[in-house]
């Protein structure tokens, strides 16, 4: 069945065996929703991307944001979005083939790769990807595979709000092991502000006592120039070490721990990794979540072992 068969299915009845065939879709449960916030949502979802389709059919060229420009020749075709399905399936459970992607008019920048933007007022989720995709499997360090995996992790996580995690789940899809590992560094704008802006700076003094004030010191900034950067590295190294303590945790109650913490806030990864030495803590914690939410009775049906399920 295709994503809107599916959600009529669980219009039609609202149980757990149909609501994790839309997870297994790529429609995550939010922390807290039940069935019918979150038929609700799949709804205003469902409406966004059918309005969506048909003004892009009507008026051809479309700018959702300021500076996106897509038209209705540049709409990623099924066959290159089915070319994650295999690699977001085996790592988190889910593949996605509703969510509007397009090979943008407009550039957005020389090494830029693609983003992905959550549903926003009358607009549906949307992804993008360069254009050089289009044609090609691969640009500059990325591949077109791997991109897309990418940002259909982020579409797939948006309804968590949650971003200490995010980019650890995107970038552990890729095929690189040093994105695999750095890729967290840098979970939002002023990580990334923070790490260029003493860069520059260091560049400007350089310049500046090459040419007009050679009694400048040069070593206080390179300090700073290497301060955020080895914080980043710290942070995302501990940051690395809770998850894999969380993987730990509930591998004896799952074959996919992964696809489990992939649907998990932040909070519960890190009270899984904090209660990693202490498996009765752990099995309390499982028990109190397997019933909490809509989201908990999902991951219970579709990864948590059978004998767990029996006896927890």
């Amino acid at each position: 069945m295709n994503w809107q068969e599916l959600l009529a299915a669980f219009r039609r009845e609202p149980s757990v065996g149909n609501a994790a065939a839309l997870d297994a879709a790529g429609f995550l449960a939010a922390p807290g929703e039940e069935e019918g916030a979150y038929l609700a949502r799949l709804n205003a979802e469902e409406h966004r991307i059918v309005r969506f389709r048909e003004q892009l059919k009507r008026e051809k060229v479309l700018e959702p944001y300021q500076g996106l420009i897509v038209d209705s020749g540049s709409e990623i075709p099924p066959e290159i979005l089915a070319e994650s399905a295999p690699t977001t399936r085996d790592a988190y459970g889910f593949e996605i083939d509703w969510v509007p992607g397009f090979f943008p008019v407009k550039g957005l920048g020389l090494l830029w790769g693609g983003c992905s933007i959550g549903s926003y007022e009358d607009l549906p989720a949307l992804f993008i990807i360069r254009r050089a995709f289009e044609k090609k499997r691969r640009f500059f360090i990325y591949s077109r595979e791997e991109l897309t995996s990418h940002e259909l992790c982020h579409v797939a996580r948006s309804p968590l709000e949650d971003i200490a995690y995010e980019e650890h789940f995107a970038y552990a899809v890729s095929h690189s092991a040093l994105r695999r590992y750095s890729g967290n560094c840098f979970k939002s704008e002023k990580d990334a502000l923070f790490f260029l802006l003493p860069v520059f700076l260091l560049l400007a003094v350089q310049i500046l006592r090459t040419f007009y004030r050679p009694d400048i010191p040069a070593w206080p900034f390179w300090i700073l120039a290497f301060v955020w950067p080895a914080w980043l590295l710290v942070a995302n190294a501990r940051s690395r070490k809770r998850y894999f303590r969380a993987e730990q945790a509930i591998r004896s109650y799952t074959d996919r721990p992964g696809a489990v913490l992939f649907r998990c806030v932040a909070a519960e990864i890190d009270a899984f990794a904090a209660a990693a030495d202490d498996p009765e803590a752990v099995r309390k914690l499982l028990t109190e979540k397997r019933n909490s939410d809509l989201r908990w009775k999902i991951i219970y049906h579709r990864f948590m072992n059978r004998e767990n399920n029996e006896n927890g």
